[in-house]
């Protein structure tokens, strides 16, 4: 039997676990750990017809649609290689091709039935923003800054709260980092980057708190009429 990373998968009659803008999260067919994320290339071509700087840009680029890939394989090498203790990421795993193109197979991190684990945004709408969360979030930015990962999309459906492969339970990132800098000022400072993550982690508590009190104001359904007793 190959291994996960050498075997071919079909994807056609699968349907995503995740769609985003331009990607799709796809269960692996083999192996419960891993997921495949793949490029939606028609909505990437899509986007670039109606943003002509980057269509010419990127023409010059060899791995086109997915210099994404490059960028976040980068990232988690060099921050596994230079932290003194992992980084809070969905660990990547490899390359494979797909009947969608090439596929980039990441650790899955499930909840404990085994299932993709919840987003931050999902538990912050069943629980609200609560000191424990708060809490959790403080430690998970510090991870990110001691591990000098350059993030530059945190939300709070990229991180989620779960367990990763080793059974290990927190908080993890798994999309939106890798640095995409023309001068990648945060790469050659850990002390940039460290400000820039907490000027992150007061945006991310901003919008999780506004999605709280957006939910919080919509009006509860009115309760249906009791029925009528008996005469």
């Amino acid at each position: 039997m190959q291994a996960p990373a050498l075997a071919f998968i079909d994807l056609a009659q699968v349907r995503p676990l995740v769609s985003g803008s331009d990607r799709h999260v796809y269960q692996h067919p083999d192996d419960p750990r891993l997921l495949v994320k793949v490029v939606d290339i028609p909505a990437r071509a899509a986007y670039q017809r109606k943003h002509w700087l980057k269509r010419w840009y990127r023409r010059y680029q060899r791995a086109s649609a997915y210099r994404t890939f490059i960028d976040e394989v980068a990232e988690y090498i060099a921050s596994a290689s230079h932290a003194e203790r992992e980084a809070p990421l969905a660990r990547i795993v490899g390359i494979a091709r797909t009947s969608m193109g090439l596929g980039l197979l990441v650790e899955k991190i499930g909840d404990a039935a085994g299932r993709m684990a919840p987003t931050l945004a999902a538990v912050v709408r069943e629980e609200g923003l609560t000191p424990q969360l708060r809490g959790e979030l403080d430690a998970f930015f510090d991870a990110l800054a001691q591990a000098h990962v350059i993030v530059n999309d945190v939300s709070g459906k990229n991180i989620v709260l779960g367990r990763n492969a080793a059974g290990r339970e927190g908080m993890y990132l798994v999309d939106g980092f890798g640095n995409k800098q023309a001068v990648p000022l945060f790469a050659w400072s850990r002390g940039l980057n460290a400000r820039r993550l907490r000027r992150k982690q007061r945006e991310l508590l901003d919008e999780l708190a506004a999605a709280q009190a957006a939910g919080k104001a919509c009006p509860a359904p009115a309760a249906s009429p009791p029925l009528p007793g008996p005469r």
